[in-house]
């Protein structure tokens, strides 16, 4: 049985075999869905979203450089948001 939104009917009684058919036929629907290719291809293509961001290429200094730091800032910033996209 295919889900049906307007069951149950507002202020209708409650039939534990009606909400059981509603939820296994939303259950079907979502993994139905969950198999597709959209999704397949979406959850493939969630790592590449970082890929724009360069690496640092740089140690770290002995000593506390406010330079540094500051770069090292800017490019968390700017893979928070790549990551976003």
């Amino acid at each position: 049985m295919p889900f049906d939104p307007t069951k149950p009917a507002n202020n209708s009684p409650a039939s534990s075999a009606e909400m059981r058919s509603q939820l296994t036929s939303l259950n079907a629907d979502i993994l139905l869905r969950a198999t597709g290719s959209d999704l397949a291809s979406a959850i493939a293509g969630t790592s590449s979203n970082s890929n724009a961001v360069g690496t640092l290429g740089q140690g770290a200094d002995a000593t506390y450089n406010q330079t540094q730091m500051q770069q090292v800032l800017d490019k968390i910033d700017e893979l928070i948001n790549a990551l976003r996209r």
